[in-house]
């Protein structure tokens, strides 16, 4: 396990709230438009009791420092009281050291945010996506730039300090009629302490299945535009996709290779490690079926006793090995800023030798001269620009260690 200096959380929760208000083209999670009030009840009912069996079987990280998120869907389309008994469990148990909730600004309510503070989130994510008209309408989204700048400002009088907005870059030329750039400036100047930034990526399983609203040079370009942005107003780039004036302590979980509790509905986890299984198991929640559903609304149920427990059942895979360990962490530790440590490249290849060998390969060579690849005495790293081709980086890594 590689320590995060910069927290005292070694392991999150992850609840996935699948209900939204629609169906975005682009999105692939879990999610359905199609609920009623009961199924909501229920739902997060069967969310507390998911949650005392995992807490029961995680016993060593009782009185611990954890991070928790509820993604989506749309968490932020319920009032705080829904979370309350969520938190109550929680805080009996373990000390949350972030809280996140994700929200849309069409659907969020002024006087929602002091609530959601009050009750233990101090930390809001807002599935913004962009400042340009033209953009929102094109991706499917109902709010307006002005509902984004709104919500900033909520949530900042209401006392958040951490207002992390998504974007999404990468759009087919003529579609975006202002430029990421001046996105950033405008929410930078709003009070957003962060941006998550991602190339759209045009999934099977969605309504934009079949179209070109995607363009790879187009997001290269943008790529450096938003690096560019971000430093001269000072979000530092936490992993390819995040920058932030704060840490992102739930997003460091994922990164450095810590375990997870995935709770509810299309979620995923993984389990601490144990003598058994040193390199932990993952798992997801709900029957491998719903991958095959049509683009749009999941066929979920969760009201409905005889059938919800489908949507609840933990499917576990095959026990990680450690070359399944090692391969996930060069792939997760390319994308954050100090890469791969080398004693830990050492300690888990086995292979004293590994950074010759690494260091002799002619491709990684030569990218180091060229300032793609970092070298120093404690790790090695894609340069800033690099990390947007970091994926084609893995492969090469990992044949060679």
């Amino acid at each position: 396990m590689i320590d995060i200096l910069s927290q005292k959380a070694t392991i999150g929760f992850y609840f996935h709230i699948p209900f939204c208000p629609h169906i975005c083209p682009y999105c692939d999670f879990i999610k359905t438009s199609k609920f009623t009030k009961k199924d909501i009840i229920e739902y997060f009912n069967e969310l507390k009791i998911q949650l005392k069996f995992f807490i029961d079987n995680i016993p060593e990280y009782h009185n611990k420092h954890i991070t928790v998120y509820f993604g989506g869907g749309t968490p932020g389309l319920f009032e705080a009281s829904y979370y309350k008994e969520l938190f109550d469990i929680l805080n009996s148990f373990f000390y949350i050291e972030e809280a996140t909730l994700e929200t849309n600004p069409l659907t969020n309510l002024e006087r929602r945010f002091e609530d959601y503070l009050n009750v233990g989130f101090n930390r809001i994510t807002l599935g913004a996506q962009s400042l340009c008209s033209n953009a929102l309408k094109i991706l499917g989204r109902k709010h307006t730039p002005e509902n984004i700048l709104n919500n900033i400002k909520w949530a900042k009088n209401a006392g958040f300090k951490n207002i992390q907005v998504d974007l999404i870059y990468g759009l087919k030329n003529g579609v975006r009629t202002i430029s990421v750039k001046d996105e950033i400036e405008s929410l930078y100047e709003a009070g957003s302490s962060g941006i998550s930034a991602y190339a759209l990526t045009i999934e099977k399983r969605t309504l934009f299945a079949k179209t070109d609203f995607a363009n790879d040079d187009i997001a290269v370009q943008e790529y450096y535009e938003i690096l560019s942005k971000c430093k001269s107003i000072g979000f530092q780039q936490h992993e390819t996709s995040n920058f932030s004036s704060l840490d992102t302590k739930h997003n460091n979980i994922y990164w450095y290779g810590m375990p997870y509790i995935g709770i509810g509905t299309g979620s995923h986890g993984l389990l601490p490690s144990t003598k058994e299984y040193p390199y932990g198991i993952r798992y997801k929640i709900g029957e491998e079926s719903e991958a095959s559903y049509a683009p749009g609304n999941d066929k979920l149920i969760f009201s409905d006793k005889n059938e919800r427990m489908k949507n609840f059942s933990i499917h576990y895979e095959t026990p990680r090995s450690k070359q399944d360990y090692i391969s996930e962490m060069i792939f997760t530790l390319l994308r954050t800023p100090n890469g791969i440590p080398l004693d830990w490249l050492k300690l888990y290849s086995g292979n004293n030798d590994i950074l010759n060998i690494l260091l002799n390969n002619s491709k990684i060579n030569r990218a180091i001269h060229e300032g793609k690849i970092l070298f120093s005495e404690r790790s090695i790293s894609l340069s800033p620009e690099e990390k947007i081709r970091g994926d084609s980086w893995v492969a090469d890594f990992i044949s060679l260690i």
